[in-house]
């Protein structure tokens, strides 16, 4: 029972186990749409967090942490000026980078899953790690979309995003990020719809890539698993993770 136990606390550590913690936290909190300072406050908290544990996952160097406190300075100081002024090109520019420092890390992730020469616990964590980024990274393009063309989405309930509303706007990316991830799931839920055609195909492009990356990383799992055991290189330490392993060749 204790050894269990030790294994479930073991998929929380590591840095994609950090990662995984602040994906989740992210989308548990995305819900929380309110007006209060405090709130902003922790929601903004949560962001700045993603992105540094997202990039010291992607790439664990001291460096990586600085770029991730700057990164997450900049996006809590476009953010509370979008609040003030309610420009939509400070808005624009907020989830353009998001959507560029996730595409960043998924693909760090990705080719460490991939290159990977066996299967452990932190393969595992990396992969469902870049299957949670494609969702935010759709999301935040999504955002962008609807940012430069308002007419591409329709909400079947409610009334339209208003851009200088901070209300408004949390509430339109909270439905974004729920479209994306139904969209990605093939569950087809969500309270909007795209209605223009780059939005169509977008919608198209995500459903078709969230097939591709679980075929590809499922067949390449498996095929780890099955095949023969990587043979011991001299002086390599039998305990270093599969994913280390591969990044010292």
């Amino acid at each position: 029972m204790g050894r269990e136990r030790s294994k479930l606390l073991g998929a929380a550590r590591g840095k994609f186990g950090y990662l995984l913690l602040a994906l989740i936290a992210f989308l548990v909190t995305a819900p929380v749409i309110a007006e209060g300072r405090v709130w902003k406050l922790v929601l903004a908290g949560f962001g700045g967090g993603l992105l540094i544990a997202g990039l010291y996952a992607a790439r664990p160097e001291k460096r990586s942490l600085i770029v991730g406190l700057m990164l997450a300075s900049a996006e809590f100081a476009l953010g509370r000026m979008a609040d003030i002024h309610g420009s939509r090109w400070l808005i624009f520019a907020q989830a353009l980078l998001w959507l560029l420092a996730m595409a960043y890390i998924a693909f760090e992730i990705l080719e460490k899953v991939l290159g990977s020469v066996e299967v452990t616990l932190e393969t595992l964590q990396a992969a469902f790690c870049v299957y949670l980024l494609l969702g935010l990274i759709w999301a935040f393009g999504y955002a962008l979309l609807l940012i430069a063309a308002p007419a591409s989405f329709q909400a079947q309930h409610g009334p339209p995003v208003v851009w200088s509303d901070a209300s408004s706007r949390r509430l339109g990316f909270l439905r974004l990020v729920i479209f994306s991830y139904s969209t990605l799931t093939g569950t087809g839920y969500g309270d909007i719809a795209p209605a223009g055609a780059f939005a169509e195909m977008a919608a198209c492009l995500e459903a078709m890539m969230a097939q591709v990356y679980l075929a590809v990383v499922i067949a390449r799992l498996v095929g780890i698993q099955a095949g023969p055991p990587p043979p011991a290189r001299p002086g390599a330490n039998l305990d270093e993770p599969g994913l280390e392993r591969d990044r010292s060749k």
